[in-house]
């Protein structure tokens, strides 16, 4: 599977048929102003006049800054600019937050990855799953239900890292109010990521019709005898014959390890 970077390039490279043809040379004179300081990519990337070679130019001056410094101003000035620049120059600032990890733009990615109408709403989301840590987890999960994006939402929420991703999906998972699709793709990363410590939340979330067999399925996987009360519990719950049978000889196959 492609890397969460791959494919944000992917999707900011998608247009790339529709763009006016560039001027090497001119890029290539304003990368150099930009690198010896002469003058400032930001400033060329919040001009709407500058041409497409300045400003892809000053992307390419941006993104290898924020690599070298993640946690330098420029992250706040370019997360500012992705609601107001153009989409495919917004598209290629997400992927650049994505490649240095500069979680400071945590905020503004989040806010267009949870806008529905939004045309940046997918390269968001995969930034987010590189800057936003926690946050990134309800976000994906919710583009879940969208067919076309189960591979690369999935990926994604195996990939997330950082302080509370786990009670983020554990909360994901016992949201009796979330969407089913959204809900499934946090059983089905937790299993991804060998997540063994949701499996408590398993044990709630199977005792719904909805979500039994996905339940089922990640228990067999990740259960371990410390999750045998809730295992019995669960097991006396559900009313689903197959389901009691497999989560009967499990709590058998546990009890046997302790």
């Amino acid at each position: 599977m492609r890397s969460l970077l791959a494919l944000l390039l992917a999707t900011s490279l998608a247009v790339a048929a529709d763009r006016p043809a560039v001027d090497h040379a001119a890029y290539t004179s304003a990368l150099k102003d930009f690198r010896k300081g002469a003058a400032k990519s930001i400033d060329a990337l919040k001009k709407t006049d500058a041409s497409v070679s300045v400003r892809l130019a000053a992307v390419d001056d941006v993104r290898e800054r924020l690599v070298d410094e993640p946690n330098s101003p420029l992250t706040g000035e370019v997360a500012a600019l992705l609601g107001t620049t153009d989409v495919e120059i917004a598209k290629l600032l997400l992927a650049a937050l994505a490649e240095a990890k500069a979680a400071g733009a945590t905020p503004q990615v989040a806010a267009l990855a949870a806008k529905a109408d939004s045309p940046l709403r997918v390269p968001a989301a995969l930034a987010l799953a590189e800057v936003g840590g926690a946050k990134a987890v309800p976000v994906l999960a919710a583009l879940a239900k969208d067919a076309s994006l189960a591979d690369s939402i999935q990926e994604a929420l195996i990939k997330v890292t950082g302080p509370g991703v786990t009670d983020a999906f554990v909360a994901g998972i016992t949201d009796t109010k979330a969407d089913v699709a959204a809900r499934s793709a946090l059983i089905k990363a937790a299993v991804g990521r060998n997540l063994r410590s949701v499996a408590g939340a398993l044990c709630v979330a199977v005792k719904e019709e909805a979500m039994r067999l996905e339940c089922q399925k990640a228990l067999l996987k990740l259960a371990q005898p410390a999750d045998l009360a809730a295992l019995r519990d669960a097991e006396q719950a559900v009313t689903n014959e197959t389901t009691k049978g497999a989560l009967g000889r499990l709590i058998k196959k546990l009890e046997a390890v302790k």
